[in-house]
């Protein structure tokens, strides 16, 4: 356990600096001189919102801009961050947000900068070793990750279970379940990947263990599946992938496996069908392997610390709105769900499902934004009085439950 004291980071820009927020070139050279910086680090998987974040940042009075710092990456990286008996350092080249929310690589230089954030696709147990966060560090939640199996658009392959996905990734080149034989056509992430920790921990393979070629992103596999199946292995190939590298652009080049869990009696796809983007079987609890993402921050009496990190982590968990942009829209368009949209949760990766029913309810605008139209069942209003009693109140201009 750790208790650290940070005095106030030089705030200020380096003398004859400018801050314009548009290229590498506008920045200080130390990330520490930068405007009221929050360094964050761990997975990757929520760049894209952290991103529109910062940008939004940027614009308030006072400026706050957030640092992503590259190494170490990973959720199970970004973890151990918080757990050791001295708060993680950040070295290297940081990474920063113009006006437009787009990253800006190698911006500034990272001084063994005490991490301010750090985010995991999985929970702190499910990291090797199941490490526990100290008294003074607490994690928050934030949208809804899906992790899932795919195969090259032209494969015949359509489903697999958790008892052949345990022999496949378990054992590779002796699997013996046809067509998953070859780990030169099976692409993994890594034991720091929070993609591989909450596969791993769903189909009971340690992340450690997994078989194939090792990828560092999710990039990386999409791009190791397309060769692949362009060599002319298209049915022999597999891989692992966070659902928000499943968009528009990717899907047509990939096939999400229907996943059929262990005490189940059939395949489910994340979605309604291979082709839709409603997460409908994951916000109901048919689709397993899921979870929100963690925000892990340092906490003085329960409450977050430093007032810069919880303007952050109020955004991403969605206890604030942005002004410059529709997070949840934003959510939606990138295939991951927000936490207002599902109607179970749970306590741990792979853990029991219980019903749950949040307050703000945003299903339906949700659904509008991720399918392109709302529903049918999706009444619109204005106020809580154009809505039925079955829906009664109005969120977001849809009639919902709560």
């Amino acid at each position: 356990m750790y208790y650290r004291s940070r005095l106030a980071l030089v705030l200020g820009l380096a003398a004859g600096g400018t801050y314009a927020g548009t290229s590498a070139h506008a920045y200080a050279e130390d990330c520490s001189k930068l405007p009221n910086p929050v360094f964050v680090a761990g997975s990757s998987a929520a760049k894209l919102f952290v991103g529109a974040i910062a940008a939004e940042l940027q614009q308030q009075e006072p400026p706050v801009t957030i640092v992503f710092a590259p190494n170490p990456s990973g959720s199970c990286a970004g973890v151990g961050l918080f757990t050791g008996d001295s708060p993680g350092k950040l070295t290297g080249t940081g990474r920063t947000y113009d006006k437009d929310g787009k990253e800006v690589a190698d911006s500034c230089a990272l001084n063994d900068d005490v991490v301010d954030l750090a985010l995991s696709d999985v929970w702190p147990a499910t990291c090797d070793g199941s490490p526990k966060l100290p008294d003074n560090v607490k994690e928050f939640h934030g949208p809804i990750q899906t992790m899932t199996f795919v195969v090259p658009a032209q494969s015949s392959q359509n489903n697999i279970s958790a008892a052949a996905a345990y022999l496949v990734f378990g054992f590779g080149d002796d699997s013996e379940v046809a067509p998953w034989t070859d780990v030169t056509t099976m692409f993994v992430r890594s034991s720091q990947s929070g993609t591989q920790q909450m596969i791993g921990r769903t189909i009971k393979v340690p992340a450690g263990k997994f078989k194939g070629v090792a990828s560092a992103s999710g990039g990386d596999v999409l791009k190791g599946i397309t060769a692949a199946a362009t060599g002319g292995n298209a049915d022999k190939t597999i891989g692992i992938l966070a659902a928000d590298a499943i968009n528009e652009t990717s899907r047509p080049m990939l096939k999400v496996l229907g996943y059929q869990h262990y005490d189940q009696d059939c395949a489910y796809w994340p979605d309604t069908d291979a082709n839709s983007f409603d997460k409908l079987n994951v916000r109901d609890g048919h689709y397993p392997i899921w979870g929100p993402l963690h925000l892990i921050a340092e906490v003085k009496n329960g409450e977050l610390a430093d007032a810069n990190v919880k303007k952050v982590v109020d955004y991403l968990s969605g206890a604030e709105t942005p002004k410059s942009f529709d997070l949840i829209e934003l959510e939606a368009k990138n295939n991951v769900v927000p936490a207002c949209a599902m109607h179970v949760s749970r306590t741990e990766d792979g853990g029991a499902l219980v019903s749950y029913q949040p307050e703000g309810d945003c299903t339906c605008k949700f659904l509008t934004a991720a399918t392109g139209s709302a529903p049918s069942e999706c009444k619109a209003c204005e106020q809580d009085t154009d809505c039925p009693d079955s829906a009664p109140v109005c969120n977001y201009k849809f009639c919902e439950v709560k």
